[in-house]
């Protein structure tokens, strides 16, 4: 078990700020750092020579094709270069912000003379990114590891000359390898026990995630799919109600943010698409049975700690769409009980999910990415919906399981060890395009 104090520290360090994809800004921030450490000598910085990308194959995959705040193009290359120029590690995240017309073109530059290198370390896993940077007179090389903007190493000119605290990196792990052998009703039981005043910063999140899918409903940005679901006549065809509701917010916002938008979202577990589909939904459902506002923030916390939990099990960067099989599953869980459903019926809707969505491969960040959340948040209401009513799947149903433990560790088991080798061909076929 965690404690209530340790839960809210979490939840502090997971909902935070993000602009763009996270895997771009993951680099970006490596690169950013690198450079950093190049000019730490406080002499005049010297212009960006060149610049070298090492990723895990996860990192490289979700950041091929994805759009930059920003910038025109797409690519680790112009992540790297726009991270170099801006130099800002600091700002995390939320990185991009950074982007002026000048640091974009000065990066467009950069990589259409070829200073900018990025290959594919077979031997790393998970999020990783390795960016050493020449500034001419010195050369600067920064590690992100575990987190997207958890820097582990500094090395300048060939030396290490920072290295992580080991003490303080098994302090975090201690707390999640806690949280991870908890039952969803502990951690239900856990939000419910905090005081509601320390729950409610998670509504800001809950407002700043509405202000994107407002601006994605109405930016010329992505290939329409929010735009089609807006229409006054999508409704004869979808229908009306909660679900339709929620599929269209969560693609607007999804597109918008995908699609290159300078807009920030609330994130939750290290990526922003993951705040969006976590938060959008529970707070439509909230709205819907008309919750009170310490009820609601209850709700979408329940739900940042149950993405959480779940993407401790299959891993922030898998082969299955964590969007889809972590954010879209706590939302269920959420929804349902928010809907009236007790720990029984949270269980269910986990289970619903896990008998619906499991498998969705992951296929890198994209626009089509917001295709693919809104439909999993159609399928999240009706998993909640039927949980909150007493329907479940069986537990002997394919990869079901009795508890929603033993549901979501078989979900983790497919998206790991059974569909390794369906990550690599992904991969391939997108590097083959």
């Amino acid at each position: 078990m965690i404690s209530v104090d340790e839960m809210l520290a979490l939840l502090h360090a997971d909902v935070v700020p993000a602009v763009g994809c996270t895997e771009p800004a993951c680099v970006a921030v490596a690169a950013a750092d690198a450079v950093r450490t190049a000019r730490s000598d406080g002499a005049r910085p010297a212009p960006i020579a060149s610049i070298r990308v090492r990723t895990s194959p996860n990192i490289y995959k979700n950041g091929m094709s994805v759009g930059i705040p920003g910038y025109a193009g797409v690519g680790l290359d112009a992540a790297a270069a726009l991270g170099a120029l801006i130099a800002a590690p600091e700002a995390g995240l939320a990185i991009f912000e950074g982007v002026t017309p000048a640091i974009a073109a000065a990066a467009e530059d950069l990589c259409a003379r070829g200073a900018v290198e990025v290959a594919i370390d077979e031997g790393a896993t998970g999020v990783y990114a390795c960016v050493e940077v020449e500034t001419g007179g010195a050369t600067g090389r920064s590690v992100v590891s575990g987190g997207h903007t958890n820097v582990v190493e500094r090395f300048r000119n060939g030396e290490r000359v920072w290295e992580a605290s080991a003490e303080a990196a098994a302090a975090e792990n201690t707390v999640l390898d806690r949280l991870r052998e908890m039952r969803i009703a502990d951690i239900l039981h856990l939000v419910e026990a905090a005081p509601a005043a320390s729950l409610a910063f998670v509504l800001d999140g809950v407002e700043m995630n509405e202000r994107a899918a407002q601006a994605g409903a109405t930016a010329d940005v992505g290939v329409g799919i929010s735009r089609v679901l807006e229409e006054d006549d999508a409704a004869q065809v979808l229908g009306e109600g909660l679900a339709p509701r929620i599929a269209c917010k969560v693609a607007a916002a999804t597109e918008a943010r995908l699609g290159g938008g300078m807009l920030p979202c609330m994130s939750s577990s290290g990526a922003g698409t993951k705040g969006l589909v976590v938060t959008i939904p529970v707070a439509e459902a909230a709205r819907a049975v008309g919750a009170t506002p310490e009820r609601t923030a209850q709700a979408v916390a329940f739900a940042h700690l149950v993405n959480r939990y779940i993407n401790l099990h299959v891993g922030k960067l898998a082969a299955v769409c964590t969007c889809v099989a972590a954010s879209d599953t706590a939302a269920a869980a959420a929804m349902a009980w928010l809907f009236g459903a007790n720990e029984e019926g949270v269980g269910l809707a986990i289970r619903n999910m896990v008998g619906t969505v499991t498998g969705m491969v992951c296929d890198g960040g994209k626009v089509g990415c917001a295709l693919k959340v809104s439909m999993a948040s159609s399928a999240a209401v009706t998993s909640a919906l039927l949980a909150a009513r007493g329907v479940g799947l069986r537990a002997s149903d394919g990869v079901c399981a009795e508890t929603p433990e033993q549901s979501i560790r078989n979900m983790a088991r497919v998206g790991t060890v059974g569909m390794r080798a369906a990550d690599a061909e992904i991969l391939s076929i997108m590097i083959d395009k």
